[in-house]
């Protein structure tokens, strides 16, 4: 299942950041939370699978998470940067990245350090 064009919009991709845009109308949010709408974690890990695998050009899985900090609600129409360092072991790939307010990198929503085969 692809989450860009349905979850999420790319708006830039250039250099180290990636700039991401949250569908209003992806239908996860008319059960989570109605009236209170925020993007599960676990698609927010999906959305941030998606960019390391356009940055590698090849398909990926998470093989471990070693740390997952989920620091702030994702909503949707928010308006987000994502920058990942990422470096290959072997068949695995090391992926520290950072999602933040697109205009504020100071508001820290996800910090993830984990392992992609």
């Amino acid at each position: 299942m692809t989450l860009n064009g349905t979850l999420y919009q790319t708006l830039q991709d250039e250099g180290a950041a990636i700039t991401l845009q949250l569908c209003d109308s992806h239908p996860v949010y008319e059960g989570h939370f109605p009236g209170m709408p925020i993007t599960p974690g676990v698609l927010t890990l999906g959305m941030i699978r998606e960019c390391a695998e356009r940055r590698t050009g090849r398909a990926l899985r998470f093989s471990s998470i070693k740390s997952c900090r989920l620091a702030a609600m994702v909503r949707p129409g928010d308006v987000l940067k994502l920058t990942m360092d990422i470096t290959r072991e072997g068949d695995s790939l090391k992926v520290k990245a950072s999602l933040t307010g697109a205009e504020n990198e100071e508001d820290l929503r996800l910090q993830l350090d984990a392992e992609f085969l």
